[in-house]
């Protein structure tokens, strides 16, 4: 560990699927990287939250055999701190259980956005658990969506979950009817023990995560279930929607380059391809790939390489 002599900086990228952590030499190396057990800072609360991703970080650091104290910043991108207040909340609690006073709270959206393009002009579009957008264009930040997945945030994984529930449930309504099964369907029951007769306690009594459902659709649409391709078409133009309503907010005239953050989309499917073929139409918005994952755009935070923070 001769490189954190000096000491290190951690980079933390948090959401309701993982919690992933990445710890850095003051020259960029990682030297430590590691995805947790995912806690949503809005269904968890500011106590329970900081009281869990502070045992990732001291169990990253004890494992590194490195000193909590040598640490010169931390950088949290935390899904659902989108207000100062709880930022400001999750700070003081952070410092109080870590014993450190260099720790950056934000959104998980801004880490990404700094992890893809290093701090230059672009879009990132997220859709993992959530969904949002965030912009960053003439110096200044553009969020577009990210209001929660209870009543919004489109595209995400829980939005697909919700929507494949929704759908299933008129299913069973005409199973009577001769209406045959769809093949989603049928995967719910052999993967997840979904049926007809046992849906309201699996949702409601048994603390299910409804985002789960959205990696089954995926993979069913690849397989040609019409339903799932319902729901895959929907997801895609959601999410244009978000690319939509920046351009429009922002006036931006110039091509400006996209990066897809999130699991429902930063890997190659159904989804991803009619995303960037729809995307491709617009002419002023290019797909690229990210250039840093949005752990190690929390680390370069940390390090203080940017102004963002301040734009936000």
């Amino acid at each position: 560990m001769n490189s954190t002599s000096s000491g290190y900086f951690i980079g933390i990228d948090s959401g309701g699927t993982k919690c992933e952590l990445i710890i850095s030499s003051p020259d960029g190396k990682i030297i430590f990287s590691k995805k947790y057990k995912g806690i949503h800072y809005s269904v968890a609360g500011a106590e329970v939250y900081s009281e869990t991703v502070s045992g990732f970080i001291t169990d990253a650091v004890r494992k590194c055999g490195l000193i909590l104290k040598k640490c010169h910043g931390i950088c949290l991108g935390i899904a659902g701190a989108r207000e100062k207040k709880d930022r400001n909340r999750l700070s003081k609690l952070f410092s109080q259980k870590l014993k450190l006073r260099n720790i950056i709270i934000s959104s998980d959206a801004l880490t990404a956005l700094f992890g893809a393009f290093g701090g230059e002009e672009g879009i990132i579009l997220i859709s993992g658990t959530g969904s949002v957008l965030y912009g960053y264009t003439e110096n200044k930040i553009i969020r577009v969506g990210g209001w929660g997945r209870i009543f919004a945030d489109e595209g995400s994984g829980y939005w697909i979950g919700k929507r494949a529930l929704n759908l299933i449930t008129k299913e069973y309504d005409e199973i009577r009817a001769g209406k045959k099964r769809s093949l989603l369907s049928e995967v719910l029951e052999e993967r997840l023990g979904i049926t007809k007769k046992n849906l309201n306690e699996k949702i409601f009594r048994g603390n299910f995560l409804i985002q789960n459902i959205a990696p089954l659709v995926i993979e069913c649409a690849g397989r040609n279930c019409p339903l799932s391709r319902i729901i895959a078409d929907e997801t895609a133009e959601a999410l244009l929607e978000h690319i939509k309503s920046f351009l429009r907010i922002s006036g931006r005239r110039k091509k400006i380059k996209i990066a897809f953050v999130g699991s429902i989309i930063e890997n190659k499917n159904l989804i991803s391809d009619k995303l960037k073929k729809e995307i491709e139409r617009l002419k002023t918005v290019e797909v690229v790939t990210k250039q840093h994952p949005p752990a190690f755009g929390a680390v370069l935070l940390a390090m203080g390489n940017s102004d963002l923070p301040s734009k936000l």
